[in-house]
This record gives C-alpha cells, structure tokens and sequence, in this order.
C-alpha cells in the first residue's frame, strides 16, 4: 500500500490486529494471483487486498475503509463481467474464504456464507436430495449471483434464486451487522432481493431448497444451424404446453470441442435446445421426446444424469480468463 503514515498507519496496525484472515499486499507472493477476476481483460491493482474469514473480518475491513476513505469493492466469486468485483488503488474485501454450508434437511433450509460457489453448494444439498435454485455455471459466487436475482434450471418450477432467499446477514456501509428478513429490517431486505450490492455486504444467506434428482433428464439436442428457423419454430409451440418442470436454453454458436461431440462437427454453426426436467426421469423422458425426435438432429446429448452433472453443462463454455 506504499507509505502509511499518521492516521491511516494506525488505522492499518488496528486492522491488523484485528483481522483473522489473511491481507494480501502489492509486496504478497500472491497479490496477482489474487487480484484476478474471472473476466481475463480487467486488470486491476487493488491497495489491499483483504481476506475475509468471517463477519468480524469484514465488519473491521469495511471501519478501515471509512478511516482511510478508500474505495472498496467486494468479491465472492468474480464473476462480474465489468469487473466491479476488483478496483484500482482501493481495497477488495474478499469473501472467497468464507465457505461455510449447513443443510438442514428436516426444515429444508440452507444457510450459506458469502464465498461458496454455486458448485459447493450443490454438492452439500444434493448429499441429502435437495437443492437451491440457482446458476447453471458451477463456478460462480452465490453472493453475486442471488443479490442479482439468479436464473437457473429450476426456476420454472421453485422460482428465482431470490424467491427462495428467507433471510441476510448484512455489514452497512457504518460497518454494523444486520440481520434482514420479512420480519426484521423488512425494507433493507426487499432491496437486497435483486438490488444487487447496493446495500451493503450480505456474509451469510438463509435459503429454501427444495427436493431435486439426484437424476435428471436433461441435456443438449443439437441441429444443424440451417435447420434454426423451423427448430424455432417447433420449439416455440411445444414448450407452450411443457410442465413448470421442464427448463430450456436455446444456444445458438459453433459445436464445441468436447469429448461427446463428434470430431466431424466441432466448429461447424450449430443450433441447441438443452433441456433440464426436474420431475421424475420417466416423465421427463415422456416430456423432452418431441424435442428429442424432431426433425434431424446432429447430435443428441438429453439422457438421465446426476443434478450434479447437468450443473456443470456450461462450465467449458465460461472457463475463467477466456474473456
């Protein structure tokens, strides 16, 4: 952070004192690597880089930042594509340490600290045959991700990822700790359920999960991309009629490079319906057939497979640095 003197050196020697986790300098091993964000074309170098392992760490961050009049800026995943996860000559308060997870599966409900990834989380509540609604890219910050809104493949069925937030642990820009609900600090909690980070830092998330899998029926169904205009068409008429079971995401981009795709059509433009049924197998089954027999599709991917599995479908396309 260069030379503090006076008032901003005591600030930081209390903060030290103070703080659990780890603060990353310019002068750390692992300042770079720490600064990096998901999307490779921000390049910013950040005066402090703080480590959070839990709310105290982030309440104390957040009084620095008031005495040396800092900006800060907050990560839990990275996953913002302007990058408003990492900042210029301020201080990025770091949730990524922050993973704690308790499932209590009687009560389906899930509290989640601020640095768990979407993939975590799914891992701990699929271990007992439940799962919030969320993202479909594994490696995103559930912080983020619910502040924003959060669309995913349940949320025909169960909603969006705020539909089922029941409550925050939030530090205020005066760095105090709030709880806010529908019953407490109602107002500061309709804003934080897709006001994104405007509000203060949320640490802990309560959430409703709800049963899903471990199978479902679900995947990609590829089409040549000159066969798009009827695959469109078709596809607008039966998903009038699909359950709130079945979510789709029609992509539209050149056949990857992946182990399933034949080497024949990797690069070639292509059109895909990837589906996602949360009901039962069999009915899923029944549901995604006219998508799965119409017309002449290239390549066929939709079958039974773990929840888990199916989460991780986007993943290559959205590898860290690619942007």
């Amino acid at each position: 952070m260069g030379e503090a003197t006076g008032r901003e050196g005591a600030a930081l020697t209390e903060l030290s004192r103070a703080f659990q986790g780890e603060l990353v300098t310019a002068g750390h091993s692992a300042y770079d690597e720490q600064r990096r964000v998901w999307n490779g074309c921000i390049d910013r170098h950040p005066a402090l880089i703080a480590r959070c392992s839990d709310a105290s760490d982030v309440i104390a961050t957040v009084r620095y930042a008031r005495t040396v009049i800092l900006p800060v800026a907050v990560r839990s995943g990275g996953h913002s594509f302007a990058g408003l996860s990492v900042c210029d000559d301020g201080i990025v308060i770091d949730l990524g340490p922050m993973k704690g997870i308790r499932v209590d599966a009687q009560s389906r409900t899930v509290r989640v600290q601020a640095g768990v990834l979407l993939g975590e989380l799914d891992r701990e509540t699929q271990a007992v045959g439940l799962a919030v609604p969320s993202g479909i890219v594994t490696h995103t910050g559930v912080a983020g991700l619910t502040l924003g809104g959060g669309i995913g493949w349940l949320m025909r069925k169960y909603g969006l990822t705020i539909d089922n937030l029941l409550s925050v642990n939030l530090v205020t820009a005066a760095g105090e700790l709030l709880r806010a609900s529908e019953d407490e600090n109602a107002d500061l909690f309709w804003g934080v359920r897709g006001g994104g980070g405007n509000f203060g830092i949320v640490t802990e998330f309560e959430f409703r999960a709800h049963p899903v899998g471990p199978e479902v029926f679900a995947g990609p169904v590829f089409w040549a991309m000159d066969d798009a205009p009827k695959v469109l068409r078709f596809y607008r008429d039966w998903l009038a009629d699909c359950p709130d079971e079945l979510m789709t995401i029609v992509v539209q981009r050149r056949a990857p490079a992946l182990a399933a795709v034949p080497a024949d059509l990797v690069g070639k433009p292509v059109i895909a319906v990837v589906a996602c049924h949360v009901g039962s197998v069999e009915e899923g089954r029944k549901v995604v057939g006219p998508l799965k027999s119409f017309g002449s599709p290239v390549l066929d991917m939709c079958r039974p497979k773990p929840f888990l599995e199916h989460q991780k479908t986007f993943d290559p396309s959205f590898v860290p640095g690619w942007w």
